[in-house]
């Protein structure tokens, strides 16, 4: 399988959106000055969990729904979406709480594969418009 071109892009995006708000986390800013005890410190842990999946999607350029790859870059996006109900489950816990996982995180890995196969697709399109017409035979 082809290696993730734009892709990358995405996954290193949303580890970087999710590396910011473990930092916001941590030092308890905006909606996270409320949150105390071992509910919070579970929800850093997933937020830390799936800053470092979308990160491994990233470096390893197969993304997190692979057809070839490491164990985790074809099934990243199971652990994913678990990791995204675990943390819905947290913030349901946490009176309110906003978390960085839950919400269109779950849909990356899918959409980064749609945009791969699109990509790929026009590319061989491309190449065979490039081609010259084979003459077909006269009988």
């Amino acid at each position: 399988m082809p290696k993730l071109k734009l892709g990358v892009a995405f996954y290193a995006l949303a580890a970087l959106l999710g590396a910011w708000q473990i930092v916001r986390a941590v030092r308890h800013e905006g909606e996270w000055q409320e949150s105390h005890g071992w509910v919070h410190g579970a929800m850093v842990a997933v937020l830390v969990l799936t800053v470092g999946l979308l990160a491994v999607g990233a470096v390893t350029r197969w993304g997190l729904i692979s057809d070839g790859g490491p164990w985790i870059c074809e099934n990243g996006w199971i652990v994913l979406i678990v990791l995204a109900a675990v943390a819905f489950g947290l913030a349901l816990l946490q009176d309110g709480g906003e978390t960085f996982p839950v919400g269109p995180v779950v849909f990356l890995p899918h959409f980064i594969r749609k945009l791969q196969e699109n990509y790929y697709a026009g590319q061989q399109e491309a190449s065979a418009a490039k081609r010259p017409a084979t003459p077909e035979s006269v009988e």
